[in-house]
């Protein structure tokens, strides 16, 4: 064989690492055209619509800024938050300072105007709804929080009528609470049917065991009944959430080193501070921690 016909039948097999580097190069390109596409998220928070109901709790009255007059409600509330992190542009909030399970159902009128009923905001197109609500109900929230703050330093009649109550009597108004609630929880189901829908507690007001008199500033003997009033409400909403099988948010477990006596509270004691607190009512760092707590649960 002539070296002029070998070098002839070799000049393809020179060839080939061009070709393997041309086919390498257009598969890379093929890869990096499918890598800008969004890869498919296995958990998409797709919660809009979504409604807000509840109380003061809910609303977040006091903390700015003030998004609806009559019912002192904040955009910084959880529902602003949460609907923030879940790139929702607009949440159907209709919490309100002072709402009762009645006003579900019934207009609420405040001293700023009149609140429409709340599950008005809930369609059948409602994908998530939040509850926080139920102590103000028997005008049980006023017996924790102001029964027995003393007047000009003197034990009132309202707050010795608190404490000699027998606990069966707090027990019944703790179980009536409950049934109210469940029938809420029964007229949101009825409205938005395929709904997540999420029942949230109350966080702990005192510690289990400091008290703080210049913030709180009532009897031993009250401060207990406090303490077990609370935890006996959010213990009877965790059966409640179970029996109606909706989600929930145990704030009173959660609170655990946030009460007012401590170094980082999530409720304010006795004395209001403009555009952070009503008296006896959660600071923003509360709101932030119920965010943080939905979005955790949202993403489950």
């Amino acid at each position: 064989m002539s070296t002029h016909t070998a070098a002839r039948r070799l000049r393809p097999a020179r060839t080939r690492p061009a070709l393997a580097t041309a086919l390498l190069v257009l598969a890379l390109t093929a890869l990096a055209a499918c890598g800008q596409a969004s890869p498919p998220n296995p958990h998409p928070l797709n919660f809009d619509p979504y409604a807000a109901l509840g109380d003061s709790y809910s609303a977040g009255v006091a903390l700015t800024p003030l998004t609806d007059a009559t019912c002192l409600r904040s955009s910084s509330n959880y529902a602003g938050l949460l609907a923030d992190r879940l790139h929702i542009p607009s949440v159907d909030d209709a919490t309100c300072g002072g709402a009762k399970s009645v006003n579900l159902t019934q207009p609420q009128v405040t001293q700023f105007g009149t609140n429409p009923p709340q599950l008005d905001a809930v369609t059948a197109d409602t994908k998530l709804v939040t509850l926080g609500i139920g102590l103000n109900d028997y005008n049980l929230s006023w017996a924790l929080s102001y029964a027995c703050i003393p007047v000009n330093g003197v034990r009132t009649a309202t707050c010795t009528a608190f404490l000699n109550a027998k606990q069966s009597v707090i027990t019944d108004v703790i179980k009536k609470i409950g049934d109210l609630v469940t029938n809420d929880l029964k007229e949101i189901r009825a409205k938005a049917p395929r709904a997540r829908i999420v029942l949230i507690g109350y966080p702990r007001l005192l510690a289990d065991d400091t008290d703080c008199p210049a913030q709180v500033p009532v009897p031993n003997e009250a401060a207990d009944r406090i303490r077990e009033t609370l935890r006996d409400v959010n213990d009877t909403f965790i059966h409640i959430a179970a029996s109606q099988k909706v989600d929930y948010i145990d704030m009173y477990a959660a609170s655990v080193g946030h009460d007012v006596c401590s170094a980082d509270p999530w409720a304010n004691g006795q004395y209001a501070i403009r555009g952070k607190a009503y008296a006896f009512h959660p600071f923003a760092a509360y709101h932030v921690a119920v965010a943080d707590k939905l979005y955790a649960l949202l993403k489950k």
